[in-house]
């Protein structure tokens, strides 16, 4: 008896519109167009030389990775140096969490990463501009 009851109440609730659903419909896809995350592809080459784009998400996700492996560090931001559909630098924040770090040292080690991650997605083009890394933050947590 409950089940129908129930399967009655959706019937109905499918056969009746709700007034401004076309409204509400539009507005929550606005907002979706405006919080999805736009990627912007990237020229790149593969060992063989051909050529294949690769999206600026799928290069600042693996960096993220990378970043967060050393110890004590996160990604903050980065900024990628080029023209529309090349990379050839980039700068790079990231904050660190542990005192007592040897600043230029990891730095150092970022900077690396950030060759070693882009030549790896984009091949040699990469880096003729350079790589800036700057420390934004130290935090007490970890």
């Amino acid at each position: 008896m409950i089940d129908d009851i129930l399967q009655q109440a959706a019937a109905e609730a499918r056969a009746s519109g709700e007034p401004g659903w076309i409204d509400i419909s539009a507005s929550i896809q606005q907002r979706l167009k405006s919080v999805t995350r736009r990627t912007r592809p990237l020229r790149a080459a593969t060992d063989t030389g051909e050529l294949i784009y690769v999206t600026d998400h799928v290069l600042i996700s693996q960096l993220r990775r990378r970043i967060a492996a050393l110890p004590g560090c996160e990604l903050d931001r980065v900024r990628l140096i080029g023209g529309d559909d090349t990379c050839t630098g980039a700068v790079v924040d990231v904050v660190v969490t542990t005192y007592g770090q040897d600043l230029q040292l990891l730095a150092d080690q970022v900077r690396s990463l950030v060759y070693e991650v882009f030549t790896d997605l984009l091949g040699p083009g990469f880096g003729d501009d350079g790589v800036d890394v700057t420390i934004t933050d130290l935090t007490v947590t970890p």
